[in-house]
C-alpha cells in the first residue's frame, strides 16, 4: 500500500515544521527565555542539597 503525501496533508514543496519553528517569533522568544533561565546560577540551598546527595550525606 502506497501513501500519497498530498492526501496525508503534506506537500513535499512546503516548508517543514522544523524550518518554520526556527523563524517563528514565539519559538525564538521561548528559546531565549529558556536559555536565560538555564544560565542562572543555582541557589545556595539547592546547591548544598545537591552536594549532600552527591556525597551520600544523611543529615
Amino acid at each position: 500500500m502506497t501513501t500519497n503525501s498530498k492526501t496525508n496533508g503534506f506537500d513535499e514543496n512546503e516548508t517543514s515544521p522544523q524550518e518554520v519553528g526556527s523563524n517563528d517569533p514565539i519559538s525564538s522568544a521561548l528559546k531565549q527565555v529558556y536559555d536565560e533561565v538555564a544560565n542562572e546560577p543555582l541557589p545556595d540551598k539547592l546547591n548544598s542539597l545537591l552536594e549532600q546527595l552527591r556525597n551520600g550525606d544523611k543529615k
